[in-house]
């Protein structure tokens, strides 16, 4: 299917953003209106996976279609192929604009892209000082480390968050959705003559939650808000807590869907919203407690943090589709869309044969790895990997020595391990993952000795 019209391609991703919690997919009316009247003139895909719990693990299958072990740790290796690049090449003039530490520059992230905007010059947080404090940082770890022993590490972190936190004035940690609306609609402004790719990221949704007054409850001030969350043992919090937590992030949820409605108006008003394509996603979401873990850790691969959202706008038969799909297929789906060859480092499938009423063919793989926080990268030693192959999804963590099974069609909210009762099922998924990281090793040095060459 070609879509020969089609001049912009806008990719919209926000951050820790729960499927959930997006009433089109929900089912509840009222908390994403904006959002809502997107998808009404849309394909949405109702089970959507990331193809890891992280940003980190994320975004090299939405900007490369390739998997978090290809690339193994913080950076965007180099020799692999970019979306970016690709529409580059095709006469794209390609734009980025977003506020998270783990997507800059200096990770490899702005590759393909004319102009890049990370404004981590602008922004104070402690993911920011990290990353760019990266020998300070490894040094008072080690220091502390070696004082207190390595099982401290987690420790460790939190209490310089909250050192950082306390000693510096209240200030957001990131780009707020209306301030990054304003930078992406004058560069629209001046360049909507032109062919364009633009990926914009929003992260009001990541914690600290911390949303606008007008939807900020529970607390007098931002202020308020800002030092419950920084101060929160998250995993030692009581029901009362989840709540309060809860009702914070909804409201960063609602900001920015009013912050994404007021995007799509400027293009509907400006007359952009014709040949224009656009996806809507999130990189993954959040848990709240339900299987005794809080946020988005690297070893988290239940679907409260690995079922996402997923929406494009502009294709042509409108469908709500319920087959499991994954992000590693977002990047093929464009260029099929554009009638684009796909680069051979590319490994997901378009969806365009799946809403024309096709069958989901391959297993869909999330991937992590143990965090070395001394060193900020992975110990790929360590393990967790995801495999989802309908009904079942297993679950083979070697972080926290997890074996886990579920039937998803009937236990979304895996509740009941299955393991025990189905050990011709585990057999059979586990083959497919250890096939599955042969094949992604392969694929790797292929792409190295074809990159040297």
């Amino acid at each position: 299917m070609v879509y020969d019209t089609i001049k912009r391609v806008i990719l919209i991703s926000v951050d820790c953003l729960r499927t959930d919690f997006v009433s089109c997919f929900n089912g509840k009316s009222g908390f994403t209106p904006h959002i809502d009247k997107l998808a009404k003139n849309s394909t949405i895909f109702t089970k959507a996976f990331a193809n890891g719990p992280g940003t980190n693990q994320s975004f090299p299958s939405i900007l490369t279609s390739t998997y978090f072990f290809m690339h193994g740790g913080l950076r965007l290796l180099p020799h692999y192929t970019t979306l970016a690049e690709v529409l580059k090449e095709n006469r794209f003039k390609t734009v980025a604009f977003h506020s998270n530490p783990f997507l800059s520059k200096s990770l490899g992230f702005s590759k393909g892209f004319n102009e890049f905007y990370d404004f981590l010059n602008v922004i104070k947080s402690p993911s920011a000082f990290v990353t760019q404090k990266k020998s300070l940082n490894n040094n008072l770890f080690r220091l502390i480390s070696t004082v207190l022993g390595v099982k401290y590490l987690p420790w460790i972190q939190k209490q310089l968050k909250k050192f950082y936190y306390q000693f510096s004035e209240f200030q957001m940690p990131y780009l707020e959705g209306k301030e990054l609306n304003k930078y992406v609609k004058k560069w629209i402004q001046e360049n909507k003559a032109d062919k364009f790719f633009l990926w914009m990221h929003y992260m009001d949704p990541h914690e600290p939650f911390i949303p606008p007054e007008k939807y900020l409850s529970n607390f007098s001030s931002r202020e308020e808000a800002f030092n419950y969350n920084s101060n929160m043992d998250y995993e030692k919090s009581s029901k009362e807590d989840l709540k309060l937590l809860r009702n914070l992030y909804l409201g960063e949820v609602k900001y920015v869907d009013e912050c994404i409605g007021d995007f799509l108006r400027y293009l509907d008003t400006d007359g952009l919203l014709d040949n224009t394509l656009i996806l809507l996603l999130a990189d993954h979401g959040q848990a709240f407690m339900e299987h005794n873990r809080f946020g988005h850790m690297y070893d988290i691969l239940y679907n409260e943090v690995l079922h996402v959202p997923l929406i494009i706008y502009g294709l042509k038969n409108l469908k709500k589709v319920g087959i499991p799909v994954q992000l590693l297929d977002v990047p093929p789906t464009i260029l099929d869309l554009l009638n684009i060859e796909k680069p051979l480092s590319f490994l997901g499938e378009s969806l365009l044969n799946i809403t024309k009423g096709g069958q989901a063919s391959a297993p869909i793989f999330s991937e992590s790895a143990k965090a070395d926080l001394i060193n900020l990268k992975y110990d790929l030693t360590k393990k967790a990997i995801s495999c989802i192959i309908t009904p079942y999804k297993l679950i083979l963590n070697q972080i926290q020595g997890k074996v886990e099974l579920y039937d998803i069609e009937k236990d979304f909210k895996e509740k009941k391990n299955l393991i025990n009762d189905n050990k011709d099922i585990y057999k059979e998924i586990s083959t497919l993952i250890q096939k599955h990281l042969i094949n992604v090793t392969l694929k790797k040095k292929d792409l190295r000795i074809e990159k040297i060459s």
